[in-house]
């Protein structure tokens, strides 16, 4: 019976009223497919890829050659598209987003050529680029503060739950029918995601922090005057907290962006698996990061009620257990702890994003809240190129195991300059109402 009474109260904390703090969930279900279905088409382009090599024939240099186009031109689209976002409609741009790359999905299914299909697969990634920097800002404005920690671990399951059914339905798709099918039916559900965030409307930007602050109902509602792209860096730069987090991210970026890469070379080098095995492995445990988040995340928002800087100390001590486990897993006596370790690093790692986002959300200006959202991928860059090739040079001269140990000093780095944010986000957050309060009492008046 107490199990029974857990399981109602956990199911209970995730009830969409509940989630959003009894706002319109219509807007975090649009939001939620829209990052679900965009999954399908990357997701189906990685698991067919040798298909598609061969169909073309390319080399396998020539096939990663147009995944590493398609990142790059993601990555280059996505900072000034951040910006843009701060100054124009974000429900617009997120449609958009959406039809743009259920039409290059659809378009990559035709192609004919290498040439086009570069062409296509640059356009889907454009398409895909808006949704950092539209979405996370929007169910900032569309939900109030003490939601966040929940809206955004429920839109950040939308990515596991595409990550889960894109290549199960793309390698069964592909398998029948051939595999350009995938592409042109995953346009299918892109297109009646699409249809429905035809009817969201742009909320105010900063809302929720201006009522927070002590205006009206209609004061509140005021939009703010836009920021260049000069004063939106500044902005960004004179909050204390998004400097230390700029400054750890590099460091926590091989924990958000190269962790599969790293088990994938273990599996292959210690335990000796194929790729058949290495998928259905990972297939297996991306579930846990959907159990993770929905079990840790209700507690966290508690915590994060009473002390937003709490947000800071978690994502520093997820970091510093998934660089232990990581360890453990490389020197694991056999393949069972291997995956659990595995499990253990899929079931927390998920929670770091929403952390991020909610506790970014909080601290930054609302008129500068998608670019500094969207900032951190950046700034994650710099440790990916120099740690991920550390790593693999001290596996070419010691092996994959004894690189696997850098990683617990650059964990323990980042978790530090994390931990010496944390006095400073309350200050922040009050700056950050003061601030929009002070801009809509001026245009108010």
């Amino acid at each position: 019976m107490r199990a029974l009474g857990s399981l109602r109260r956990w199911a209970a904390a995730w009830r969409p009223s509940v989630v959003t703090a009894g706002f319109p969930t219509l807007p975090l279900f649009v939001l939620f497919g829209l990052n679900a279905v965009d999954e399908l088409d990357r997701t189906a382009f990685s698991v067919l890829l040798p298909d598609i090599r061969d169909d073309f024939g390319l080399s396998n240099t020539g096939a990663l050659s147009i995944v590493s186009a398609t990142t790059v031109a993601v990555l280059i689209i996505s900072v000034p598209l951040s910006f843009y976002c701060d100054r124009a409609n974000r429900v617009r741009i997120a449609t958009t987003g959406g039809a743009l790359w259920g039409f290059f999905s659809v378009a990559t299914g035709l192609a004919l050529t290498p040439l086009m299909l570069v062409l296509t697969r640059i356009g889907a990634g454009t398409g895909r680029a808006v949704v950092e920097p539209t979405h996370n800002s929007l169910l900032s404005d569309w939900y109030p503060p003490q939601a966040r920690v929940k809206v955004f671990s429920f839109h950040r399951q939308a990515n596991s739950v595409g990550q889960i059914i894109g290549p199960i339905a793309a390698g069964t798709l592909a398998y029948f029918f051939g595999w350009r099918t995938p592409f042109i039916l995953f346009a299918i559900p892109t297109a009646i995601v699409v249809l429905f965030a035809l009817r969201l409307r742009e909320p105010v930007r900063g809302v929720h922090e201006r009522l927070a602050a002590g205006l009206d109902e209609e004061a509140a509602q005021i939009p703010e005057a836009p920021e260049g792209i000069r004063s939106t860096i500044v902005l960004l730069a004179r909050v204390r907290t998004i400097r230390r987090v700029w400054l750890a991210i590099p460091f926590l970026g091989v924990a958000l962006f190269g962790v599969q890469n790293l088990l994938s070379l273990i599996y292959e080098e210690v335990f000796g698996l194929d790729s058949l095995a290495r998928g259905w492995i990972a297939a297996g445990v991306e579930p846990l990061q959907i159990v993770g988040v929905l079990v840790t995340m209700p507690w966290v928002a508690r915590m994060a009620m009473k002390d937003p800087g709490y947000l800071l100390r978690f994502v520093g001590l997820v970091g510093l257990a998934d660089a232990v486990c990581l360890v453990v897993f490389a020197y694991a006596p056999n393949l069972a702890v291997a995956i659990a370790m595995h499990a253990l690093v899929a079931a927390s790692i998920g929670t770091l994003a929403p952390s991020f986002f909610a506790l970014l959300s909080l601290v930054a200006p609302p008129r500068v809240r998608s670019a500094g959202l969207t900032t951190i991928a950046v700034f994650a860059v710099p440790g990916i190129a120099i740690f991920l090739p550390l790593i693999g040079a001290i596996s070419d001269a010691h092996g994959i195991r004894v690189s696997m140990l850098v990683l617990v000093p650059i964990a323990v780095t980042a978790g530090f300059i994390l931990s010496t944010a944390a006095k400073f986000v309350l200050p922040d957050i009050a700056a950050a109402h003061a601030e929009s309060l002070a801009r809509a009492g001026v245009q108010a008046t």
